[in-house]
């Protein structure tokens, strides 16, 4: 998973043409009427709370002409926005625990067949080594510990594949990277075609 560091206020998943602006620092602002799909508790302690979220509308922000690209993005590349704001964001050592169960996850899923959500990986398509899973088109996978929240949103118009491996490093590096000494109060990583976001 490659990422970088832009100080610019952008949103991860910003499909083609469309500004920045117009999404919110909250990703559940882009979901209207978000039903909980389903929940389940991940890591080695079951501490971190994980909910696969619908959303009433379409989050897809475009539909696209002619065959879709690969929905699988594990390995895809992200650019990293901080917040601006300087008030620091979560306590990055909380986010450190769900990057943690998230990798326990990719490590532990085939043994335990339990973790991020089957609605995310259903048994049907289900990754033997636990790297992959899978995120219905219009679907927010939401985790929380304590004071950190993240978020995986795919607004492409198609299911896509991502990996824990690759969620996990991005969730502590924007954790870390986008604090007050930052001036920064937070921040998401943008798919570099626009079509995922991790905040």
């Amino acid at each position: 998973m490659r990422f970088s560091t832009f100080s610019a206020f952008v949103l991860a998943s910003v499909p083609l043409a469309l500004s920045a602006s117009v999404i919110s620092e909250n990703a559940l602002s882009l979901c209207e009427a978000p039903t909980v799909v389903e929940e389940t508790f991940i890591g080695e302690n079951k501490n971190v709370q994980v909910q696969a979220l619908k959303c009433a509308n379409d989050v897809a922000l475009e539909k696209r002409q002619g065959p879709p690209p690969s929905g699988n993005v594990c390995g895809a590349t992200c650019n990293t926005n901080c917040f601006p704001g300087g008030t620091g964001g979560p306590d990055p050592n909380e986010c450190h625990v769900i990057a943690d169960a998230i990798l326990f996850d990719s490590q532990n899923l085939g043994r335990f067949h339990a973790g991020l959500l089957l609605i995310a990986n259903p048994a049907n398509n289900v990754d033997p080594s636990g790297t992959l899973f899978n995120i219905t088109q219009g679907t927010i996978i939401d985790m929380k510990f304590r004071s950190c929240e993240s978020f995986f949103v795919n607004q492409a118009s198609e299911n896509l594949t991502y990996c824990r491996t690759d969620w996990s490093p991005v969730l502590d590096f924007v954790a870390f990277n986008c604090q007050s000494t930052q001036s920064a109060h937070g921040g998401n990583c943008v798919a570099a075609d626009q079509r995922w976001f991790i905040q």
